[in-house]
């Protein structure tokens, strides 16, 4: 039974940690309006303003938001409930029958609204809007799991929890779930100290809240460097637009739009790479994003070969419209 809430608390913690909650005042214009400068250094790990970190946001994507805020703001009871549970059942006592139910409710209540966010985000037109699902599937991935799967434990392990309330045995898991690896997973967890995603990890991305650059950096001076950023803000504010109607772009069109923001994430880096090699990247942004990074268990490596494999995964679902691949 205290392998049981390990399984619990490991899926729970997959489950709240994919929702990609990303607030729209992050960067917000990202025109320098501070004073504060930093002396870079080599390991550093800066994210830049793509993906989920896009400072232009499309309509479709500031219309989910308040969903995805909704889904993620059950986190924190999840994990103060998972934590006690765990605790009651380390020192050998029953944990209490209607705390269990009140858990199994919410878990089932929070697996509904996930199943519908989830499926908002992969009907939509939008390009960023089907970005964030994708994001969520290619995470998920990375811990041999997708989100039907994630669903359907979820709900087995609701059923597991209102039964051990009840003090009844538990029900059979559904004939896709691998209770084995569940149980293998949650110990590997435990015994190595690294953590599953955490709880709170997505929605560490809201403390991102201060702007890469102020308004002192030498480089700003720059007329040349002012109209570099300028365009480049211009025209990725511009394709993020134009992607709000991706889905009716016929396959070579995708290809062709993908192509282009793989352009805009490149100028990004030269750009990025430019004023950290000059020390000149506002300090409490570094922060942030280490403190980001940290909380998700990544390297800006990670997070980068993620947002890759999102996009990889897009190009695939284009080529496949075409025929070209099963």
């Amino acid at each position: 039974m205290k392998f049981l809430l390990s399984i619990i608390g490991f899926q729970t913690s997959l489950l709240a940690s994919n929702a990609f909650t990303i607030r729209n005042g992050q960067y917000q214009t990202m025109r320098p309006n501070g004073s504060n400068s930093f002396s870079t250094e080599t390991a550093l790990r800066v994210l830049t303003p793509v993906g989920p970190f896009c400072p232009f946001r499309s309509s479709a994507a500031i219309q989910v938001e308040p969903k995805m805020e909704s889904v993620n703001s059950a986190a924190p009871e999840f994990a103060t409930e998972m934590a006690r549970l765990q605790l009651d059942m380390q020192i050998g006592k029953m944990p209490d029958p209607q705390r269990l139910k009140t858990v199994a409710k919410g878990i089932d209540a929070a697996v509904d609204d996930w199943e519908i966010l989830l499926a908002r985000m992969n009907l939509s037109n939008d390009f960023q809007t089907k970005e964030y699902y994708k994001l969520t599937q290619a995470h998920l991935s990375k811990h041999g799991q997708s989100p039907s799967e994630i669903a359907t434990m979820m709900r087995w392990q609701s059923q597991c929890m209102t039964a051990m309330a009840e003090n009844k045995p538990p029900p059979f898991p559904p004939a896709e779930i691998n209770v084995m690896k569940l149980m293998n997973d949650a110990k590997a967890s435990q015994e190595s100290g690294m953590k599953p995603p955490s709880l709170n990890a997505m929605t560490s991305a809201e403390k991102i809240s201060t702007t890469p650059f102020t308004g002192e950096e030498p480089a700003f001076q720059s007329d040349t460097v002012k109209e570099e950023y300028e365009a480049l803000c211009r025209d990725h504010s511009n394709l993020i637009d134009f992607g709000g109607s991706y889905s009716t772009f016929d396959p070579m069109g995708k290809l062709a739009y993908l192509d282009e923001l793989e352009k805009i994430e490149g100028r990004w880096d030269v750009f990025f790479a430019r004023f950290s090699l000059l020390g000149q990247l506002n300090q409490d942004f570094v922060k942030q994003c280490n403190a980001f990074l940290e909380s998700m268990g990544l390297t800006e490596g990670d997070f980068k070969d993620l947002l890759k494999k999102t996009h990889a995964n897009m190009r695939e679902d284009a080529e496949r419209e075409r025929g070209l691949i099963a």
